[in-house]
């Protein structure tokens, strides 16, 4: 073989390989991409998605919450009667608000659906106010502390006598 043809063999095999090389690389950046990140929940999406057991609360200072006149102070969720502890609350996407009693109920003849009406995100969607009548001074307003997918801690505060009383709710999926 002569010089000539081996140089035209050489280049032919240089435009080749450059080829062959290019193509892999693009080939192996292609498959490499990321994969998109799924779109977080909203704030809204995680309190709506399904209904809410409750599962911890506390009071301070002391409160007679029973009304039996022993204040307490801190937790009261396990002191509570059993018919509070599956009581179930439910935020829909229609901002509508329902407070279940549950499995158990207190009273047999107590209705199903302990209180219902309609909640709103307030303070960029730090506080979340429930309004279960047209009396505005009955609304609740809580603070929240925790919003995840699983788990809701929120805060309220309630004055009686002048004296204010913070209550916490912790509630889970």
């Amino acid at each position: 073989m002569n010089f000539v043809a081996l140089i035209k063999i050489r280049k032919t095999m240089k435009k080749q390989i450059t080829l062959y090389v290019t193509f892999s690389i693009l080939l192996f950046a292609a498959a490499c991409k990321k994969a998109t990140e799924p779109t977080p929940p909203t704030r809204t999406e995680m309190l709506t998605s399904s209904p809410w057991k409750w599962v911890a609360g506390t009071v301070t200072p002391a409160y007679d919450i029973f009304g039996d006149g022993k204040p307490i102070n801190g937790d009261y969720f396990t002191k509570a009667p059993k018919c509070w502890q599956d009581d179930i609350y439910t935020f829909t996407s229609a901002n509508k608000f329902t407070h279940d009693e549950g499995a158990s109920k207190c009273d047999p003849s107590d209705p199903q659906i302990y209180s219902q009406g309609t909640w709103a995100f307030e303070t960029s969607e730090s506080v979340i106010r429930i309004k279960t009548s047209s009396n505005s001074s009955d609304d609740s307003i809580w603070q929240i502390n925790e919003l995840t997918s699983t788990s809701l801690k929120v805060i309220e505060t309630y004055v009686e006598n002048g004296k204010t009383y913070t209550f916490g709710y912790n509630f889970s999926r």
